[in-house]
């Protein structure tokens, strides 16, 4: 009796080694949740790209409604030329954003080539593109304030 005792409690311990101790390590091994953590800031990413992907759109969408109304025309030459404007603006903005989130190799190369034209209309009417563009500072108005204070 005595030999079959010592027996009979090794085998409870290999049983219980055996069974408790796989559920023991999974409890540890979630309780952290690193997991939750990481499929969280998975989410996060994923809906701050769709965030940029939506006002993206958005802006592709205003730029082909001004495109719209500048192919219609108008009988005033300052709403076409504010029109055309906005537009340049607008192509400028997505041609940025569309760089800035890696985004340029999605859209077709005509419409890059576009915006690229944007991109330069509004470059070109910036008055800090222009090298020898007075700034505010160098004008005569602004040097004789700071001549007379």
């Amino acid at each position: 009796m005595t030999e079959s005792m010592p027996k009979i409690c090794l085998k409870i311990a290999l049983v219980s080694i055996i069974f408790f101790t796989p559920f023991s390590t999974l409890s540890a091994f979630s309780r952290d949740g690193e997991e939750l953590k990481i499929l969280d800031d998975l989410i996060a990413t994923s809906e701050r790209q769709i965030a940029i992907q939506k006002e993206l759109r958005a802006l592709i969408v205003q730029f082909h409604t001004q495109q719209d109304l500048f192919f219609e025309g108008s009988d005033d030459d300052q709403k076409t030329k504010q029109i055309a404007s906005d537009m340049a603006e607008t192509g400028t903005a997505i041609k940025k954003m569309a760089e800035t989130h890696h985004y340029l190799h999605l859209l077709p190369s005509y419409f890059l080539q576009g915006l690229e034209c944007c991109a330069n209309i509004v470059k070109k009417n910036t008055p800090s593109a222009h090298p020898g563009a007075l700034s505010d500072s160098s004008t005569p108005a602004a040097q004789e304030k700071t001549a007379h204070p």
